[in-house]
Parts: structure tokens; C-alpha cells; sequence
């Protein structure tokens, strides 16, 4: 009977709270219904708020960390929190203060999302943060189709405020290791991402049973998001000294220098030891990976940094090989270790060979290392691999140890971002190295070339002006999505900016369907320093050819390649790089990789190089296309590419919109007149007032 008043409707039934639910861990993000192979459809429901880390909510506590693990902070006995269900909730990165994060789902990094090679992802995101807006985009998802849901404020869509909610829909394409983060100011930097991961329709041959995802993060205790911009801006202080003192940026291990951001902790899936001196850490609990003794495990790496690229190592194993970057399968290379910079993904294949024990995940910055020493710092980020026939576990194990390189036996290090002296004990494969192994690659459709662009990435301009640029134009925000409200776009680039000036307004190229793209990634002329990842949106690329600087016989960078020009403009911004040999126009460059070339959407361009890609423009709508460095993407490096707008996708029904409400420049009356005119009619009604009193007295 009460099934049938149930089926009737007679009985109301409580609809589930799938916010409420979770947010809180009751159920997955992604919905259990959904996401599974063979569906059609992936669900999944994301709240963005503030929390705070080393808290524990549940009882209003503070945390503290000691031997790797957890402890309330007025605890008098050695028991540590042990309650599973609660442990993933709090929040500890590198265990140094409780302070404000970005949480997804109260989870930091948020929850990852797991579907299958063309699924339509349906992704629900409400924004629960009481100070700020953001969107959310899909790094990696190429969005053939939807180009609304990018998820890059004032390009393909306007910023969530507190309490709004937006659907993104799109394809789950391509296949594998992604991640998803803020676009919109240094939101990511503070915690605003998580790991993406797609499974090919089809098995790759380097598929192994078991896997691993690991994001990477560079951490800073004292700045957040709108900090990070204004340091980028004005320099970053020692203020803990006495004398206080400017922060000296450090350099790489080729002389390339690296921006205002201090590291203090390197995080692995948002847990990291604070090193108070370079072997001296503050015990804080570490993201663990358990495995059998004698299998082959995948690792899905993604970095999320800020700033920083690292070098990756597991420590007492002397070898990994790697088979994938950016979700696209690569010819296995077998290194000691490779660089992933901000952006970028990998995966690597590790067999689990050496004696039972608990090993390091290792991630050092390529910082120069005796000069962070001599600083009494060490920057690493660190997860352990625990062997599951070593009892008991190490939750606290010491520094990790290098693994051993020497000139017979060298350390074969895959993409690096410079060339290091052959006399070194490492050296070093490039991207020029790397060849497709994906199915769904297709080089010979960007085997010849319709059109050719040259874009530089640097910091060109005159002393205390020296903005991040794009062929010297510091890219503006519109004050209006450019895909959806392209007639609001008020901060058009001036015809005048040319070779000898720095502009501020929304740069874009022009680019049209079914033709096949060469674009040069120069970071040349006086702008040059620092290596920049670039990222393209709504493509991958074909990386034809990586070009690098020069340098002297230890491997430091004494001038840039000879292969670019910039010659035009005399005060050397290289705002309009060419080739520096004619010839190479219209894509005849030497030395391009035009067999199994292999494929990305995140490529590092060398400070005082280039880089060549390659991609078919297939895919109307309005791209992002920047430096994935959150302090020089926000200072300006970046540009829309504006493929095709007469055939983008229709805006869905009842698409957000935003802009400027304007009136004058100065403050309006409902009449339309300024407040000033307003005040002289009112001082001129007073004295006629006047006057016609006292002339009414005089007749009177």
C-alpha cells in the first residue's frame, strides 16, 4: 500500500540535496549513477568556498603536526587523529600556520573527475565564497563546439558571484591526464583545482593496472591571490629582517631568472613539509602512494604551480619511462627524471624493483642549488611510495637522496627547458626529442602551411614599466565576455602599437577555419629572462621544432638564438619578430620534426628561444592563448585567438551577460544633468528667490 501511495504521489518523495551532499563527502562529486564506461553521460557537482587549513571543523580545532602525522593542539597525549572519514577534510599543505584556501567540495585539491573519451560532461559549479568570483576552466578539454564553456572570465563567459551557480557542458576530449582550475585572476595559486582524467575508448599499450594521480604546487605562506599580483607588481620584501630587505629573485641552473614569488613548500595533492633549514623539516604528513613489490605503476603528474618547474625523480629508482604528455600517448622514453612546468602533464610508468621500503616522489625546483642553500632553504615537493611489504610504515622519512649520476652513467633528464654542458654527469632530452604514439594524432594534416605568425613572449618596455606582453601588447580583459558580447569590447588594440611602444588593451588574432597554422613562440629582444609555458585553448598543437639560446661551455646562456630577428624597431622589444633568414618563411624551417610529431596544448618556451607548433584551425570561438605562469598571465602575457566568429556556436539559451553600466564622468541626476549643474540651478533658484522677495517688500 505504501508503494502505491509512494508511485501516486501521494506520498511526497525528499528530492536529494546533490549540492549539500557533495560538499559535505555523503556521495562522490560526480554523481555514482553517472561517469561509468559505457554511459552517455558524466554528472558532477562542484562548490567553491573559503576554508581554513590546519583546522579541524568538526570540533572547532586547531591541528598540529608532528612524525607525519596529525595531532589536536592542546592535546596532552600521543594519540593522533585517526578518524578516517574526517582526516581528507583537513586541510594541512605544508602544516606551517592555519590560513585561507580555496576548497572544492571543502577538499583541497578539489575532487577528482574521472570519465570516459567522449562522454558529455555536465558540470554544475556554484560559487559559495563570500569576497570573490571566478569561473572554472578545463585544461586540456579542447571544447569542439563549446566554446562557452571554456570557463575563462571576460572571454567565454562572465565570473560566478557569491551564490551563483553554472553549467558547463561539453565532450570529454582528448583522453587522458588533465586538470581543471580558476581563470581568473591568481585564484589557482590559493587552491581553486583538481585533476581531470579521461580514459581512452580504446586501451593504450602502455596501460598498466594500477595508477596514480599526483598535482604538483609550489606554496607561499604569505600571499593570496590579489597579493601575488601586487608583489608581481611593486617587489617582494623581507619584512622578518632587521634591516628589512628586497626579496632577490632566483635564478635557473642556466642563468634564466625566475619571478616575485617566494617558495616555501612544494605540495603534492595539497600536502608538503616546510623546510625550515635545508635538512630540517616541520614533520607535516605527506600524500601517500602504496604499491606491491615487482608491477608496473602508471603516474599521472600535473603541475598546478604557480611558478616554479620541476624536476621529477622517485628516489632509490634510477629510471622511469615516460609515454604520455597532455593527454596525448608518446614513444616510451626511459629517463632518471623529467621537468614539468606550470600547465603541463605527464605520465610516467614505474616498476616497483628496489627493496621494500618507503621511497620519495621527488619534485625540486631547477633552481640553482647552492644558491638556495646558501639561503638555508631547500625547494622540494615530496609524496611517499610505500612499498606494501615493508612493515611498518615511515610516515616522517628522512630528505630524500638524489639518485646517482656520474659521467659514465649519466642521468638522462626529458624536457628540459636549456641545454646542459656535455661534460655534465646529466643530460638532457628535449621536446625536439619526443614522438606521437596516440592514435588520434594526425601530423600529416600540418604538413604544409597556409598561414604563419610569430608571437614573443616577454617583458619588453622602458625602466619601471615593464608589463608582460604579447609582441608587446599587455593584454586587457573586455569588460564583456568577447565570445558572447563581442560589440561590447571597448578596449580595442590601437593600429599605432607597433614595434617601439607597449600597448594595455584585449590583443587578438584573427585566424580562419580549415587552414593550417604555423605559429613561432619567440622570448627574445630586451623583454627576455625568463622561460615562459605557454598554453593555447580550445587546440592542441604539433610541436615541429624547439630552438634554444646560446651558451657557454658550463652551460649558461650568453646570448640568443641566431634564428630570430629584431631588427625591426630600434629599441630592440622584438614586438614583430621574423626569421632572421628569409628563406625560412612559410614554414621551410630546418630541422622540423615532420614524422610522428608529437602533440600538446602546454609547450615551454626558452628564455632566449622559440618554439615552432603547428595546429588546424577546426574549432570556431574565441581561444585564451597565454603564458600559464599565474603572476605573468595576470601582468598581461596573453591574447585571444578569434577563429572564425561568424561561425561560432549559438550562445545557449538564456547565456549570462555583463558589462559597464556608464552614465557620464561625473555622477548623474535622474535628469540627466551632473550633480555641479545641479548645485548652479539650485544657487541661482535661491538668489532669484530672493530677489523676488525683497523686490516684493520694496512694492509693498
Amino acid at each position: 500500500m505504501f508503494l502505491l501511495l509512494l508511485v501516486m504521489g501521494v506520498i511526497p518523495v525528499k528530492s536529494q540535496d546533490h549540492w549539500e551532499d557533495t560538499r559535505t563527502g555523503k556521495i562522490p562529486a560526480c554523481l555514482p549513477e553517472t561517469c561509468r564506461k559505457g554511459q552517455d553521460i558524466c554528472e558532477c557537482f562542484l562548490t567553491i568556498e573559503h576554508r581554513l587549513t590546519m583546522m579541524y571543523e568538526k570540533e572547532k580545532s586547531l591541528v598540529v603536526s608532528k612524525g607525519g602525522r596529525l595531532y589536536r593542539f592542546n592535546s596532552t597525549e600521543n594519540n593522533p587523529i585517526a578518524n578516517s572519514d574526517d582526516l581528507p577534510f583537513i586541510l594541512t599543505l605544508d602544516g606551517n600556520t592555519s590560513r585561507v584556501v580555496i576548497a572544492i567540495n571543502r577538499l583541497f585539491p578539489g575532487p577528482q573527475i574521472t570519465a570516459y573519451e567522449d562522454q558529455t560532461l555536465i558540470i554544475h559549479v556554484r560559487n559559495l565564497m563570500h569576497t570573490d568570483s571566478t569561473t572554472v576552466h578545463w585544461h586540456g578539454m579542447q571544447q569542439l563546439g563549446t566554446p562557452y564553456s571554456d570557463g575563462v572570465a571576460m572571454v567565454s563567459q562572465c565570473p560566478l558571484g557569491h551564490g551563483q551557480e553554472f553549467t558547463y557542458k561539453f565532450k570529454a576530449k582528448p583522453h587522458g591526464t588533465s586538470f581543471y582550475h580558476a581563470h581568473i585572476g591568481d585564484q589557482r595559486t590559493m587552491g581553486l583545482y583538481g585533476a581531470l582524467i579521461v580514459y581512452p575508448k580504446q586501451e593504450l599499450p602502455s596501460a598498466t593496472d594500477e595508477e596514480f594521480v599526483a598535482v604538483i604546487q609550489d606554496w607561499n605562506h604569505d600571499d593570496d591571490a590579489s597579493t601575488l599580483y601586487q608583489r608581481m607588481l611593486f617587489g617582494v620584501f623581507n619584512q622578518n629582517q632587521n634591516p628589512k630587505t628586497r626579496y632577490v629573485t632566483t635564478n635557473s641552473v642556466d642563468g634564466g631568472m625566475y619571478s616575485r614569488y617566494k617558495f616555501h613548500s612544494g605540495i603534492v595533492n595539497g600536502k608538503g613539509r616546510y623546510y625550515l633549514t635545508p635538512s630540517m623539516h616541520n614533520q607535516a604528513p605527506l600524500t601517500e602512494f602504496e604499491v606491491d613489490a615487482n608491477k608496473n605503476y602508471t603516474f599521472r603528474v600535473i603541475s598546478a604551480a604557480t611558478l616554479y618547474p620541476f624536476r621529477v625523480y622517485v628516489e632509490g629508482h634510477p629510471t622511469l619511462t615516460v609515454v604520455a604528455s597532455d593527454g596525448f600517448a608518446l614513444k616510451p622514453i626511459t629517463v632518471e627524471s623529467f621537468v614539468i612546468n606550470p600547465g603541463e602533464r605527464y605520465d610516467f610508468i614505474l616498476l616497483t624493483n628496489q627493496s621494500p621500503d618507503d621511497y620519495l616522489l621527488v619534485a625540486e625546483t631547477l633552481e640553482v642549488e647552492s644558491e638556495i642553500a646558501r639561503r638555508g632553504e631547500y625547494h622540494v615537493a615530496e609524496a611517499i611510495i610505500h612499498y606494501r611489504e615493508k612493515k611498518p610504515r615511515n610516515p616522517n622519512p628522512s630528505k630524500p637522496v638524489r639518485n646517482r649520476c656520474t659521467a659514465t652513467n649519466k642521468c638522462v633528464i626529458f624536457n628540459c627547458p636549456y641545454l646542459l654542458p656535455t661534460s655534465a654527469n646529466e643530460s638532457c632530452l628535449t621536446y625536439n626529442d619526443a614522438r606521437t604514439n596516440d592514435f588520434n594524432s594526425a601530423p600529416e594534416d600540418v604538413s604544409k602551411v597556409d598561414q604563419e605568425y610569430f608571437f614573443n613572449f616577454a617583458f619588453p618596455g622602458e625602466h619601471g614599466f615593464t608589463p608582460g606582453s604579447v609582441n608587446g601588447h599587455q593584454f586587457v580583459p573586455p569588460i564583456a565576455p568577447l565570445y558572447s558580447q563581442p560589440e561590447d569590447l571597448t578596449t580595442v588594440c590601437d593600429s599605432n602599437c607597433a614595434d617601439d611602444k607597449i600597448c594595455s588593451c584585449t590583443y587578438t588574432q584573427t585566424i580562419e577555419n580549415g587552414k593550417v597554422y604555423q605559429f613561432t613562440l619567440t622570448n627574445v629582444g630586451r623583454g627576455k629572462g625568463w622561460s615562459h609555458p605557454v598554453h593555447l585553448h580550445g587546440h592542441s598543437f604539433y610541436v615541429m621544432k624547439m630552438g634554444f639560446g646560446q651558451y657557454d661551455s658550463h652551460g649558461i646562456l650568453t646570448n640568443s638564438t641566431p634564428d630570430i630577428s629584431c631588427s625591426r624597431g630600434s629599441k630592440e622589444y622584438c614586438n614583430s619578430p621574423i626569421w632572421a633568414n628569409e628563406t625560412w618563411n612559410g614554414g621551410n624551417v630546418p630541422n622540423l620534426v615532420l614524422n610522428d610529431t608529437a602533440q600538446k596544448d602546454t609547450i615551454i618556451v626558452p628564455t632566449h628561444g622559440y618554439v615552432v607548433i603547428r595546429f588546424k584551425a577546426d574549432n570556431p570561438g574565441a581561444w585564451f592563448f597565454h603564458c600559464h605562469i599565474d603572476l605573468h598571465n595576470t601582468n598581461g602575457m596573453g591574447m585571444v585567438i578569434v577563429e572564425s566568429p561568424k561561425l561560432y556556436p549559438a550562445k545557449p539559451k538564456n547565456f549570462p551577460i555583463c558589462g559597464d553600466f556608464r552614465s557620464n564622468s561625473q555622477p548623474l541626476t535622474s535628469s540627466g544633468s551632473t550633480l555641479k549643474d545641479d548645485w548652479k540651478a539650485f544657487v541661482s533658484t535661491v538668489w532669484a528667490a530672493i530677489a523676488f522677495l525683497v523686490i516684493r517688500n520694496i512694492h509693498v
